[in-house]
């Protein structure tokens, strides 16, 4: 596979997100790309560097018995991921924090809500936040973040239970157990 055709025919998708759960050409040996757990992409060991082209290839990742995938109507390539393919790099908040909007490194702003949950996962012996952002695809949440929706949360109000609940468009998430 030629970056160049693979670049051509990205670019010529018109939507937003295509119809990538409809496509299923053969899959291309031979590519290796990569996302590291910093989020920075890989092409054959070389970085890229542009963000919109990052931009570009996220929009047809799909998630496909626990592999990722770069896919267009003609070719597939499986893309390894270091954690999630998204990092969730900032967020916004309302006045009365109740309503939490998740931003990535990719130019994608999710609420965190019943379609986008958070949940905390054991990678190895390390608690990393992952958001449901769409399809099935993750993305985990910076450290940064991750501290300011504790703060949040604190800010929200104690739960009885004995755990540290963040709430987000009238839905609750667990951030761990208060010690």
């Amino acid at each position: 596979m030629d970056f160049a055709k693979l670049l051509n025919s990205v670019n010529s998708i018109k939507e937003e997100f295509p119809p990538v759960h409809l496509w299923d050409p053969e899959l291309c040996e031979g590519v290796e790309m990569r996302i590291d757990r910093e989020g920075n992409w890989f092409y054959q060991g070389s970085i890229i560097g542009r963000k919109k082209l990052k931009i570009l290839f996220s929009r047809i990742l799909k998630l496909e018995n626990n592999n990722y995938f770069l896919v267009t109507p003609v070719e597939k390539v499986i893309v390894k991921v270091d954690l999630a393919p998204y990092m969730i790099v900032d967020y916004e908040i309302n006045d009365s924090k109740t309503k939490i909007i998740l931003n990535t490194n990719l130019d994608l702003s999710i609420p965190l809500d019943k379609n986008h949950e958070l949940e905390i996962k054991m990678i190895g012996n390390e608690s990393i936040p992952f958001v449901k952002v769409r399809d099935g695809i993750e993305g985990f949440i910076s450290r940064s973040v991750f501290y300011s929706l504790i703060d949040i949360a604190l800010s929200q109000g104690k739960d009885t239970s004995g755990e540290l609940t963040l709430e987000s468009f009238n839905c609750k998430f667990s951030l761990g157990e208060l010690t």
